[in-house]
C-alpha cells in the first residue's frame, strides 16, 4: 500500500491502462453481440474509452467531495484506493483476454469472454469484501447498507453507459 501510494505516476498510468483496456473490452463485447457494425470502429472505441474514463473520474470526484463534506476523507481515500487497485488488477488480467478475443476464432473468443465475465464478477466481489472489511472498523455501516451503496454507485453508472450506448449505436 505504501509503495503504491508513493508511486503516483505509475498508479496514474495503470489507471489509464485500465480505462483503455476496459474501453476496448466494451467495444469487443458490443461487436461480439452484434449491437454495432464494423463502421466507425475508431470512433466507437474512443467513445467507449471516454465513457469509462468519465464514469470513473466522476466517481472519483463524487467520492472526494462526499468525503470532504461528511468529514471522512481518510475513509473515502481508503475506499478509492481499493477501487482503483482492483481496477488496475482487472486491467492487467483483461489484457490477454482482450487479445484472445481480438485474434481468435469466435468459439475461442466466447470462452475468453466467459472467463472475463467470471474474472470481473470475482474482482467486484473482492472489491466489495475488501472495502467493507476496511471500512467496517472506521465507520459503523451495516452490510445491507453497504451493499445498497455498492449497487447504486457501482452498477448504475455501468447500466447507464450500456443504455446510452445502445440508444446511440442502435
Amino acid at each position: 500500500t505504501d509503495q503504491l501510494l508513493q508511486a503516483k505516476l505509475a498508479s496514474l498510468l495503470y489507471n489509464f491502462f485500465f480505462v483503455a483496456i476496459g474501453g476496448i473490452y466494451i467495444y469487443l463485447l458490443l461487436r461480439y453481440f452484434n449491437w454495432i457494425d464494423g463502421a466507425n470502429m475508431l470512433l466507437i472505441i474512443t467513445g467507449c474509452i471516454g465513457s469509462l474514463a468519465v464514469i470513473y473520474f466522476g466517481k472519483f470526484i463524487t467520492l472526494k467531495i462526499t468525503g470532504w463534506l461528511i468529514g471522512y476523507q481518510d475513509v473515502t481515500d481508503t475506499y478509492l484506493f481499493v477501487i482503483f487497485l482492483v481496477n488496475k488488477i482487472v486491467g492487467i488480467f483483461l489484457l490477454p483476454l482482450v487479445i484472445i478475443m481480438i485474434f481468435s476464432d469466435p468459439s475461442f473468443a466466447y470462452a475468453a469472454m466467459a472467463a472475463s465475465f467470471l474474472l470481473i464478477i470475482l474482482m467486484l466481489a473482492l472489491r466489495f469484501l475488501r472495502s467493507y472489511s476496511l471500512l467496517q472498523n472506521r465507520m459503523k455501516v451495516a452490510p445491507l447498507h453497504f451493499l445498497l451503496y455498492i449497487v447504486g454507485i457501482e452498477s448504475l453508472p455501468i447500466l447507464l453507459m450500456y443504455k446510452g450506448l445502445t440508444i446511440l449505436l442502435l
